[in-house]
């Protein structure tokens, strides 16, 4: 596990070991099921290992990390089931958002959510996922912070780590980033005419045809005994 290290580490060493693995967890630096050896964090880390299984065990709590007695600590898997559920939860939440969020958009709102759609264009045709990732995240949470119902954000805040991993699963399908520009594109048209009740429902099936999109990239991916398999 090639584990880069970029800051010093702070007096809370169990905080700076939790965040340093969690970001490698959620980048996929650390695969899904892949063991994580204690001693060998250790070492790469710098740390002794009381830091370290503190930290796995908030990790645990997160549902990044699952513990196997006398095993040790792997990377959980995100299943097809984990996957519909989390996106079947987004398309209602985020639908919702940008319908509500609609009316109350301004012109220099509209036009930052403009830059989002051109910065990201740029990002598609250098293939640079990472910044495309980025303004993907963008789009969809500045849409959602501007719904006013404020619970709708503090929910979708609440499952950030889990669907982080899934959208840096659909960056993996070149066909997944093509698309999603389109069906932004989409989404920010019917904004600019205020038609919320539109652009919620093409936001709710942007989701749904991610999702889609994305157990099939799997599917071929992983042949039918793939890893994510498990749960249907």
């Amino acid at each position: 596990m090639g584990l880069s290290l970029q800051l010093a580490k702070p007096s809370a060493l169990t905080d700076w070991v939790y965040t340093t693995v969690k970001e490698a967890i959620l980048s996929l630096m650390f695969p899904m099921g892949a063991q994580l050896h204690i001693d060998e964090l250790c070492e790469k880390l710098g740390t002794s290992r009381t830091p370290i299984r503190e930290a796995l065990l908030r990790l645990e709590k997160d549902g990044l990390v699952r513990a196997v007695p006398r095993v040790g600590y792997f990377v959980t898997l995100v299943t097809r089931r984990d996957l519909k559920e989390l996106f079947e939860i987004r398309q209602m939440l985020e639908g919702h958002a940008v319908a509500t969020a609609a009316p109350h958009l301004t012109a220099s709102d509209l036009d930052h959510l403009e830059q989002v759609l051109a910065d990201s264009a740029s990002a598609l045709e250098a293939a640079d996922t990472t910044r495309f990732l980025r303004l993907e995240i963008e789009f969809h949470t500045y849409l959602m912070n501007h719904a006013p119902n404020r619970h709708l954000s503090l929910v979708m805040e609440s499952l950030r780590d889990l669907t982080y991993r899934e959208r840096v699963l659909a960056m993996q399908s070149a066909d997944n980033l093509r698309h999603t520009f389109v069906e932004h594109g989409r989404v920010l048209d019917c904004l600019r005419e205020r038609d919320g009740k539109t652009a919620g429902e093409l936001m709710s099936k942007h989701i749904g045809d991610a999702l889609a999109r994305m157990l099939q990239f799997l599917d071929l991916a992983e042949g039918d005994n793939g890893p994510n398999k498990t749960e249907e």
